[in-house]
């Protein structure tokens, strides 16, 4: 902080961060920045401000928002006494302490918002919120010297039922995201079994009981076990012969490397030739 020495000594100085006006009998005589001045003793008296950027919380506010909610609000305030002569009189001099009136106008005019906003915008729109703070309370502060430079708004607490419902609110959204994607899942398979039916036949609906066979195999195991006439008619006379020789042989069929997706690519004798193979591969297992 300054020196400064009443009675007979005539100096006093300011640091590097201070500004100070000279009161003579009291009155305002002239301004001082940085440095050793000198005063007349018993006559005049230097009163000093600091000029560095300094903050003040604004301690938590009870109000109710625009769709009647009850909220607490706190913040904190960044501001500084602007460095020119002007500003530097009128924060001593027009106001008796100007930290404490920044405070006062910030508390007023953030009870103020938050009646004229609703929660969702109180929520969401933080920093818009902080800046017409800001605004407004710099606009009351240029009376007394002071610049604001931000506000920030920290804390939103809302009523413990009302966080719950919140809570079931967000869940019930996430349900319904996932119900749609589901959703969008079974009409994509079901394009492409409607593909897969106009080449195997009139009965390909039954691909979708191989295609519930072959999740639960990838689920459980890599083997699943199911009777032969669930899908006795699932295959046609002219592309389906070696899926019947399969049916005749095992009832254990791998589901977990069998490609569902790509018979609608196939023709009769691709067909055929896979089914061989994992005929084939079959055998070797049991041996």
């Amino acid at each position: 902080m300054g020196f400064s020495l009443s009675g007979p000594f005539p100096f006093f100085t300011n640091d590097e961060w201070e500004r100070s006006i000279v009161l003579r009998f009291g009155s305002y005589s002239r301004s001082r920045k940085s440095g050793l001045h000198f005063k007349i003793p018993f006559i005049e008296k230097p009163v000093t401000v600091p000029v560095y950027e300094d903050s003040v919380d604004v301690m938590k506010q009870e109000a109710i928002t625009r769709d009647n909610i009850p909220v607490s609000v706190d913040g904190v305030v960044f501001f500084e006494v602007k460095e020119n002569t002007e500003d530097v009189k009128d924060a001593i001099v027009n106001v008796g302490d100007y930290k404490k009136q920044t405070l006062n106008y910030a508390t007023s005019i953030l009870r103020d918002l938050v009646g004229k906003k609703e929660l969702d915008d109180l929520l969401q729109r933080r920093d818009e919120i902080g800046d017409e703070i800001k605004s407004q309370l710099d606009n009351k502060t240029d009376s007394f010297g002071v610049r604001v430079l931000d506000v920030e708004i920290q804390n939103i607490n809302l009523p413990e039922k009302m966080e719950r419902a919140m809570a079931a609110q967000a869940e019930a959204e996430r349900d319904r995201r996932a119900r749609r994607t589901n959703a969008q899942g079974e009409l994509e398979a079901a394009v492409k079994l409607r593909q897969a039916s106009e080449i195997i036949g009139d009965k390909g609906y039954r691909m979708r009981t191989l295609q519930t066979l072959d999740s639960v195999a990838a689920e459980n195991s890599t083997i699943v076990t199911f009777p032969t006439e669930l899908i006795g008619g699932f295959q046609s006379e002219e592309n389906e012969k070696g899926l019947q020789q399969v049916l005749d042989n095992v009832s254990d069929i791998d589901l977990s490397s069998f490609d569902i997706g790509n018979l609608e690519d196939m023709n009769g004798e691709e067909m055929g030739e896979e089914i061989k193979g994992k005929i084939e591969d079959l055998k070797e297992g049991q041996q």
